[in-house]
């Protein structure tokens, strides 16, 4: 099936759409703080600077008491959510943000992290996203010294490859580019442009042999969805919905256009029959290269879809028939389509999928189904077909495996990956006649592979690799949690690293999104080349299919955070670190878990670093994005639901321990976030920072890092990334020492 739009870069079918974000690994946030203060270029000093302490401006309480559900809730700082107070929730955190930041741009090793940052970072040419089209192939490139990707056209001359700039986003004020697709007949391309991390832009659609733009802007659009072509001039893009009719998030329709012209409603809020969405379930619209047959998908942060299809030539005439081929409870992840046949991938039975394949007739009227695949020891979590048969994505504690079935029935091939690699994307080359899959490893850079039967090539396209990484040594652990469950953790340092040393511990644990996924992430691997860094594959993710994902999810978040602080006491064991030399760090959806996992074990993590993250989960229905995540994280308006959210709040976490404990001293915090972000509202954090600031700040530093340039951190410009991992390094260095 053609990626579905989500918050990763290789949109799985089995990822969420407008999730609040993906594992830190993936994401490099932009950290060009409020344009740039005096503080980020401030020289070190000549005498060692004062330990941190908190920003003296605390931010104003208003006193707000309730109760929900049996909860007491402690709200004063409520009124950071109200729009009408914007100007002054920021103008506290430019103050708080000022004052802290200039801590850290005082001390002398900052500047050393900057470099490292600028090297790893940068090592040479990147390249991401790559497809086939046409003879042509078209992938995000990145160069020394280019701030964002551009979109580059790579075509054959002779026995060589020339590239060719069609977009590149650094021409416009804070531009990024967030998603592109190509027509079938590689002649237009449609991309997705935004500015200063907000992710909501327009679809432009340029003409590949002269650059230029042709036809209509078509928007607004949010970055996770993409323009998916249906034929050489048509293509379906899911617009945001207009204001006045109410959340823009799900009141979202999806229009078959022509070049941006004349858009036809198809699927989405407020059509008729089979043709609506219901809030908050995003429509999706694409078709396969190969089939006369379209997909429409309704979404949302769950892991299932509902899905249906129409004929092709119908959903370009504007007048789609959509049959239903699958619903909520058939717990239907993933499909695809071989002609008339579609495949879809289920865990209704089982927990590491069972692949069946039907034949659809008429108008959509699906056959009976055969199973013709079933996850194992390896769940599957992902399928697409070539014309020569279906290929099985799995994973197995995050390492991907491939597994390809001749003519879509098998007998099954194994297909030997290089090394051990997580699969970011396959995506069809020229109308399904073979794949294109990129892959990346811990310490090796994301390159391209051309697959055909059970055969893997390299097509010459590959990324460049930081040369340090190869100095640094993965090994993998098994953690036991509370409950007697083994837990997956992965550690990197360098080969010559003996004894303990400061530690930094991550973990997601949402969407059934793996963290011991082999993901190569240069801004953290510039932390493994001179501390340790530790990937904790908790319940919540799927590093062992849906049970595991079910196993750490709303009500049983509690057993991630066991996972969680069970990692950090392996660590320990290890003798790799000691609990005055270890860090959490959490992003987006990992601040459901690691922060909070850290606030209850302060006496095994000196600091904790949520980043954008969900901070405050009880307060999901006050934020644009929170009613998507209901079916993930629980729902607020619900007792049960509430309950759930409740043991993920690490402000009601912060409160209720120094109820317990009116001595209670937590960890260290810097805590992150981005002004523009549209997937976690900026109160979020806000209110957690403001909330430890009154009542621990005195006595344990508490920093905030609010970026005016910013959003969520797809898109981000290497400037900025490297200005704030140089922050976030120099904070937990200062934090945790150089010596147990």
């Amino acid at each position: 099936m053609a990626p579905m739009p989500s918050g990763r870069p290789h949109p799985k079918m089995a990822t969420a759409p407008i999730p609040f974000g993906a594992p830190m690994r993936r994401h490099l946030l932009s950290a060009l703080l409020l344009s740039l203060p005096a503080w980020a270029v401030a020289q070190s000093p000549q005498r060692a600077p004062a330990p941190l302490v908190s920003p003296r401006v605390l931010a104003p309480a208003e006193p707000l008491q309730e109760q929900r559900h049996g909860i007491a809730i402690d709200d004063r700082y409520r009124w950071m959510e109200r729009s009408d107070r914007a100007a002054d929730l920021q103008a506290w955190l430019q103050a708080a943000t000022a004052e802290g930041m200039a801590q850290l741009a005082a001390r002398p090793e900052r500047a050393a992290w900057v470099e490292r940052l600028q090297q790893a970072l940068q090592p040479g040419v990147r390249y991401a996203g790559l497809v086939e089209v046409g003879g042509r192939q078209f992938v995000r490139r990145s160069l020394v010294g280019e701030p964002t990707p551009k979109l580059v056209v790579r075509e054959r001359q002779g026995q060589a490859w020339t590239e060719r700039v069609l977009f590149d986003p650094a021409a416009e004020e804070g531009g990024a580019l967030n998603n592109f697709s190509v027509a079938p007949d590689g002649r237009t391309v449609a991309l997705l442009a935004s500015s200063k991390g907000s992710e909501v832009g327009d679809v432009r659609f340029l003409d590949v042999a002269t650059g230029r733009e042709v036809g209509q802007r078509f928007g607004p659009v949010f970055g996770d969805f993409r323009a998916n072509w249906l034929d050489a001039q048509h293509a379906v893009i899911s617009r945001l919905g207009d204001p006045a009719k109410g959340n823009p998030l799900e009141t979202m329709v999806a229009h078959v256009t022509r070049l941006g012209a004349d858009p036809k409603p198809v699927f989405g809020f407020g059509l008729p029959g089979t043709a609506a969405t219901q809030p908050p379930e995003f429509p999706i619209v694409m078709a396969e290269p190969d089939s006369r047959w379209t997909f429409a998908v309704g979404a949302n942060a769950r892991a299932d879809r509902r899905m249906l299809v129409a004929l092709t030539a119908d959903v370009i005439a504007g007048r789609p028939q959509w049959q239903p081929v699958a619903d909520y409870e058939q717990r239907v992840t993933g499909a695809a389509l071989q002609g008339d046949r579609l495949y879809l991938l289920s865990t209704l039975k089982q927990s590491g999928g069972e692949v069946f394949v039907a034949t659809l007739r008429g108008k959509g009227q699906l056959g009976p189904k055969q199973r013709v695949a079933v996850g194992d020891r390896t769940p599957i979590v992902d399928i697409a077909t070539s014309r020569d048969g279906l290929y099985l994505v799995g994973t197995r504690d995050g390492a991907a495996h491939l597994r390809f079935m001749p003519g879509g029935r098998g007998p099954v091939r194994e297909v030997a990956l290089p090394f051990e690699a997580a699969l970011e994307s396959l995506s069809p080359s020229d109308g399904q006649r073979s794949l294109v899959a990129s892959l990346s490893g811990w310490t090796q850079a994301r390159g391209f592979y051309r697959l055909q039967g059970d055969r893997l090539s390299p097509i010459g396209v590959a990324s460049e690799v930081w040369a340090e990484a190869a100095q640094l040594q993965v090994s993998r652990h098994l953690a036991r949690s509370a409950d007697g469950t083994e837990v997956p953790m992965v550690v990197i340092r360098h080969r010559t690293a003996q004894g303990a040393q400061p530690a930094l511990l991550e973990a997601y644990g949402a969407y059934g999104i793996p963290t011991v996924e082999p993901i190569y992430n240069p801004s953290l691997l510039a932390w493994a080349s001179r501390h340790t860094l530790a990937y904790c594959g908790v319940r919540g993710g799927n590093e062992r299919g849906r049970a595991w994902h079910e196993g750490g999810r709303e009500a049983n978040k509690p057993k991630a955070h066991a996972d969680f602080i069970a990692c950090g006491q392996t660590l320990v064991k290890l003798g790799l670190t000691t609990p005055v030399q270890l860090a959490a760090m959490g992003t987006s959806a990992g601040g459901l878990l690691a922060p909070v996992a850290a606030l209850q074990r302060p006496d095994l993590f000196r600091a904790a670093v949520p980043r954008v993250a969900v901070l405050n989960p009880t307060r999901l229905e006050a934020m644009a994005n929170g009613p998507n995540q209901y079916a993930e994280m629980g729902d607020p308006r619900t007792e049960a639901g509430f309950r759930a959210l409740a043991s993920q709040d690490a402000l009601l976490i912060l409160q209720a321990q120094l109820r317990a404990k009116p001595a209670y001293l937590p960890p260290a915090l810097l805590v992150t976030l981005g002004l523009n972000d549209q997937r976690v509202s900026p109160w979020m954090p806000a209110k957690f920072a403001a909330t430890a600031q009154a009542l621990v700040g005195a006595r344990s530093p508490v920093l905030v890092r609010a970026d005016g340039a910013q959003g969520h951190g797809v898109g981000s410009a290497v400037g900025g990334v490297v200005q704030e991992w140089a922050d976030t390094f120099t904070f937990l260095n200062t934090v945790l020492g150089t010596e147990p």
